[in-house]
């Protein structure tokens, strides 16, 4: 029994030197999570990974309540579906540049690597497969971009958007003199003018139509298969105040791919809400042209969900197929939040050498007890955050009081 209370001082004393395993109740799309899901929602990952292997392209609403941890399903997704590329993207951070901000998340998840492997694959197949002297003479790129042209125009709209995709990639691969310049290109760099005719191109990737012309070359030509996962839909009814708030009326406008159409300014019909609404939803249904790119958004509500349905119903009516009836995300169970706690804390020892804790509290919830947890459930109402915030606050006053142990938790039970 004495050497049981020794371990559990060694655990505090531990606890009170690294600070609290609970250290952030937000999850996002940028730091990386470690923890896969509880065991409530193991079906409810099931089910959207069938839907992504058995698809070719869908757009497939996922609702929850805030808090019910949207955005670690992306990363529990993104462990689960180790061989395919998805990508996060949330509207808060690329409403301005939509394809541009797209395809820069993009090019970072997917790797230079692959990258350099899709314009060679292209380059052979157009033609570039023969080589003297260690490089293709420079004479043959024009014939090259030709049969490239004459293979890709009938999958693409705007021809002068593909010919600056061809140029690039062809002089990726067959100039040994531009290469640099152009990968510097394919991986989104902004250019100047002189840039840019030194390579024979006309725009950089700020163009709406340049941005969206890569993305469907890379995409449909990568050997990984490609999920854009866009976080929280609902944001764009509220982003409308930043057009407020900015200074920089002067851009032009077809370019800069703003949710907000400056025009509202100037007494134009209709509310920013619903303009807003429906041009990131047309940019949205305009990437299933990309074939076979699955969508995942997450909303907050169903209302929400039948607004977008309606819409797509009113103003596209031949993609309403490609949208999906929506998964819902329940809040934890009362079992999940001792699962989810005992895994955080055996990843956080684990993360510390503290290797002893598994063999030393297996059956165990120590510093807490199955009635605190079950305290911070009822609290919470099974709401993933609010149960991550009441176990940061209840560690933070473990590791900061001088009180003991049992008189901290006598306030959670």
């Amino acid at each position: 029994m004495l050497l049981y209370e020794n371990k559990k001082q060694k655990l505090l004393n531990i606890l009170k030197f690294t600070g609290s395993p609970f250290k952030k109740f937000v999850s996002t799309g940028e730091i990386e999570e470690e923890l896969g899901i509880v065991q409530s929602r193991e079906e409810f990952l099931e089910s959207i990974v069938n839907q992504i292997e058995k698809n070719e392209n869908f757009i497939l609403p996922v609702i929850g309540n805030v808090g019910s941890g949207k955005t670690h399903l992306y990363w529990a997704l993104k462990h689960r579906l180790y061989y395919y590329n998805i990508i996060y993207i949330s509207l808060e951070t690329v409403y301005k540049r939509f394809y541009y901000n797209l395809y820069s998340e993009f090019i970072e998840n997917m790797g230079l690597e692959p990258l350099r492997n899709i314009t060679k694959q292209l380059c052979n197949e157009w033609g570039a497969s023969e080589r003297r002297y260690g490089f293709f003479h420079l004479a043959d790129i024009e014939k090259i971009r030709k049969v490239a042209l004459e293979k890709c125009a009938p999958q693409f709209e705007n021809i002068k958007a593909l010919r600056d995709a061809i140029n690039a990639i062809t002089t990726h691969q067959i100039d040994p003199y531009k290469k640099r310049e152009a990968e510097s290109w394919l991986i989104g760099e902004l250019m100047d003018v002189r840039d840019l005719s030194r390579l024979k191109l006309t725009n950089d990737l700020r163009k709406t139509k340049n941005a969206f012309t890569m993305l469907k070359i890379l995409i449909e030509n990568s050997k990984k298969k490609n999920v854009l996962y866009i976080d929280d839909v609902e944001k764009i009814t509220s982003i409308r105040k930043h057009i407020y708030e900015s200074t920089e009326q002067t851009e032009e406008i077809e370019d800069i791919e703003e949710v907000f159409d400056p025009r509202w300014l100037y007494g134009s019909k209709g509310t920013p809400e619903k303009s807003s609404t429906e041009k990131i939803l047309d940019k949205i249904l305009e990437l299933q042209k990309i074939k076979g790119l699955k969508i995942i958004i997450t909303l907050k509500s169903i209302d929400y969900f039948g607004e977008i349905k309606k819409e797509i119903e009113k103003e596209h009516k031949d993609l309403i197929y490609f949208l999906k009836e929506p998964l819902f995300l329940s809040d934890f169970t009362e079992s999940d939040v001792y699962q989810f706690y005992k895994r955080n804390l055996e990843f956080f020892f684990a993360s510390i050498n503290y290797n002893d804790y598994l063999d030393d509290f297996f059956e165990s919830y120590y510093p807490l007890t199955e009635v605190v947890l079950k305290y911070i459930f009822n609290k919470a109402n099974g709401n993933p955050r609010q149960i991550v915030k009441l176990l940061i606050k209840i560690f933070n006053e473990i590791v900061l009081s001088n009180e003991k142990l049992e008189d901290v938790l006598i306030n959670y039970q």
